[in-house]
């Protein structure tokens, strides 16, 4: 027999094992828990469908060239400002992060840094949302602009710095962004995300094998290995003994339709920021298709991106004289392919184009000299005998 010693050793050894057990059972609760509250503590900003909007907003708009016009036409020379904006950072990242501005804190502030001899300015900067401060008078219009311990008046000139906000509801405030516009939606969205996380975190299975009579631990874990064994990575017959028999465990109702219910939140989050939902791939549940990305894209500019560049446009054109503006080049956006191009240049050349205009259109350096000039619009594929009409 064994002696009284070895007796309360086992059962040290005993507590011991179940003391460990508990405590890593506890470690898990406990880490379990802090995913929760991690995800649960969700930032707007963080969620998919969000940081998808915003990118393919200041994405897009920091490819886009400004341009300087007068009156319909182009300026023959572009002035620095809207060549490269802020010397000391790259063009596409000065507009990326005023549409970030936008589309985050809902606003934010240009403030011009050189001139030119005509008290014109030369360069800007951008300057984020919470670095400067926006005092209003008493009747809620804007009065001063203070950034790095300076007093600035809101105009383009010496002196002065612009206020851009992305939307305004009542005077005295300085603006909201689509996010702050529907932060409840994206609640309910993070509130999705967290449900999603704690069921796939958890796991569930998908059958159980239901045996009448109780079993011992052993039996469970031996059965429950065998079925392991049956179904991991192969597909092999079930054997089933003992009175057992396999049903289908099925999630509830919500869990079912977790998926649907993001998909359908991530829609409505996307039209709150101006983009269609086809543009950052989510489903809108809808029938409305389009037969070429010129067509999306043409909707998009005129119902959602339009929008933002407006916004940036007019700070850009307070920048200029009187009589001149700033626009946003979006025939990049716009471009057709290359066989509609062609057949368009057809049409136009010798009429409204020259051959030349068709060149600089595309890109390509001034045609030779006997092919400068006005040329007759041809185009084979309806007029075979190579007459005008």
């Amino acid at each position: 027999m064994p002696s009284r010693k070895a007796a309360r050793a086992a059962a040290a050894d005993a507590a011991a094992t179940r003391d460990d057990g508990l405590a890593r059972l506890e470690k898990l609760i406990s880490d379990a828990q802090a995913r929760r509250e991690r995800l649960g503590d969700l930032q707007p900003a963080e969620l998919p469908i969000v940081v998808a909007c915003r990118e393919l907003l200041a994405d897009t708009i920091a490819q886009l060239p400004l341009v300087n016009y007068r009156g319909a036409l182009p300026t023959d020379v572009q002035p620095p400002v809207v060549v490269q904006p802020d010397p000391f950072e790259p063009r596409w990242q000065t507009l990326h992060r005023l549409v970030n501005n936008l589309t985050g804190p809902g606003y934010c502030w240009l403030v011009p840094t050189a001139f030119l001899a005509d008290d014109y300015a030369a360069a800007v900067r951008v300057v984020d949302a919470s670095d400067a401060a926006g005092i209003f008078d008493p009747s809620g219009r804007l009065d001063h602009i203070i950034w790095q311990g300076t007093r600035y008046t809101p105009h383009g000139g010496p002196g002065g710095a612009l206020w851009i906000p992305f939307r305004v509801e009542r005077v005295g405030t300085l603006g909201t962004s689509p996010m702050g516009a529907c932060f409840r939606a994206l609640e309910y969205l993070a509130a999705l995300w967290q449900m999603a996380g704690s069921f796939w975190e958890a796991g569930f299975p998908s059958i159980a094998l239901v045996i009448e009579g109780a079993l011992s631990p052993t039996q469970k874990t031996d059965a429950k290995q065998g079925m392991l064994d049956a179904f991991a990575r192969r597909h092999e017959p079930a054997v089933i003994d003992r009175g057992g028999r396999l049903e289908s465990i099925g999630a509830n109702a919500v869990d079912s339709q977790l998926v649907e219910s993001i998909e359908a939140a991530n829609a409505e989050v996307a039209r709150a920021f101006g983009v269609m939902p086809s543009l950052v791939n989510v489903r809108a549940g809808d029938s409305l298709t389009y037969s070429t990305t010129e067509g999306e894209l043409s909707k998009w500019l005129k119902l959602g991106l339009g929008s933002y560049l407006t916004r940036i446009e007019a700070a850009w054109s307070q920048l200029r004289p009187a009589g001149q503006t700033v626009h946003a080049d979006t025939s990049v956006l716009l471009r057709t392919d290359l066989a509609a191009r062609y057949n368009a240049y057809s049409i136009g050349v010798g009429r409204w184009l020259t051959v030349d205009e068709v060149r600089r259109a595309e890109a390509l350096p001034p045609a030779p000299a006997d092919m400068s000039g006005p040329t007759p619009a041809i185009n084979p594929l309806t007029d075979p005998s190579g007459v005008v009409p």
